[in-house]
């Protein structure tokens, strides 16, 4: 019986370093900032793809609602708001989809810059160029 108790403490003792040292070798030196890339957009469902525009919909509105920018700050939400207003969800994902087929070089790049490159840049200057 204290030969039981002796080996389960042990194993019990193996186990719990084993965890620790696998616990310490997983956490990262220095996080950095993890942006949604076009790898991970094609692999994800068309309802995780509207999340993911529908919160950037909602940071949008709570920016222009609020409209309180520090002067002196640079924010891209203003050309967020004129770029992507009364675009539907689902016509911004299938233009985000679009863009990504089109240019499949840029699949590391982040979904957000595939936005204004495939709808908020080309509806600007389709704005300004109808004067706007």
């Amino acid at each position: 019986m204290k030969k039981l108790a002796v080996v389960s403490a042990l194993s019990l003792l193996v186990l719990v370093l084993a965890l620790a040292e696998l616990w310490s070798t997983l956490e990262p030196a220095e996080r950095s900032p993890q942006l949604l890339t076009g790898e991970l957009w094609q692999s994800m469902s068309q309802d995780a793809k509207v999340a993911f525009v529908w919160g950037i919909g909602n940071l949008v509105e709570f920016e222009r609602a609020q409209s309180i920018q520090p002067a002196g700050t640079r924010s891209l939400i203003p050309l967020l708001v004129k770029g992507l207003s009364a675009k539907p969800i689902n016509a911004v994902v299938r233009d985000i989809d679009a863009y990504y087929q089109a240019h499949p070089t840029e699949l590391k790049r982040p979904v957000v810059d595939a936005i204004f490159q495939a709808i908020v840049l080309p509806t600007l200057m389709e704005k300004e160029r109808r004067g706007k």
